[in-house]
């Protein structure tokens, strides 16, 4: 139990039994679904399958956000193969050996992919963000060196989410079906995130 702004989130693995809101959430949150209003406050970019939503919990993981019963929100990290089938991933891991982090390329690096992250509206602007991301380190460490995430051009409340809020590094771009996309990265070893440390406090 962490508490976050006044309350007590459980943060943990997603079992089967979350499934089904981990899909509400999903579906409150597409991009499709939302009014140009309700993107300013961030929004899903990809729809996942219930089975694609299964296999990512059962491998790298899904991490929850639990207010009692209640899901508030979910981080998903999966592998790069599991990424392959979807066009607009693929497009961001093709430029894998061309970007350099902590001291190697992506493509060397042991590279999970973190995301989508969701969280409810009225959790928003709590701390959840933080939690789920911290909890996701520790539930990795060990298996990878780094996580890469990417956030749509157009999507800033998320950009400044993760880079203002969490200190992700943005390492690239690239551009799908004619819209760009920020390429983040963060260290996940002891090693790396020691490397990440020291690289932003030169910058300062």
């Amino acid at each position: 139990m962490i508490r976050v702004r006044q309350m007590v989130m459980e943060f943990g693995r997603a079992t089967s039994e979350d499934i089904p809101a981990i899909l509400d959430l999903q579906a409150a949150n597409l991009i499709s679904h939302l009014d140009e209003a309700a993107r300013q406050d961030g929004f899903l970019s990809v729809e996942f399958t219930r089975k694609q939503i299964e296999e990512m919990a059962d491998h790298v993981g899904i991490i929850v956000a639990r207010d009692g019963i209640r899901v508030a929100g979910y981080l998903c990290a999966s592998s790069r193969k599991f990424n392959q089938a979807f066009p607009l991933l693929a497009a961001m891991m093709e430029r894998f050996d061309r970007i350099d982090y902590l001291g190697r390329s992506l493509t060397s690096s042991r590279v999970f992919i973190y995301g989508p992250v969701c969280i409810d509206r009225f959790y928003r602007g709590r701390g959840l963000l933080t939690g789920l991301y911290e909890t996701l380190k520790k539930e990795v460490t060990g298996q990878y060196d780094v996580g890469v995430a990417f956030v749509a051009d157009d999507n800033p409340h998320s950009l400044h989410a993760h880079v203002k809020g969490l200190g992700m590094d943005r390492v690239g771009e690239f551009v799908f079906s004619e819209k760009r996309y920020h390429i983040l990265a963060f260290g996940v070893s002891a090693e790396g995130q020691r490397r990440h440390k020291q690289t932003h406090s030169n910058d300062s």
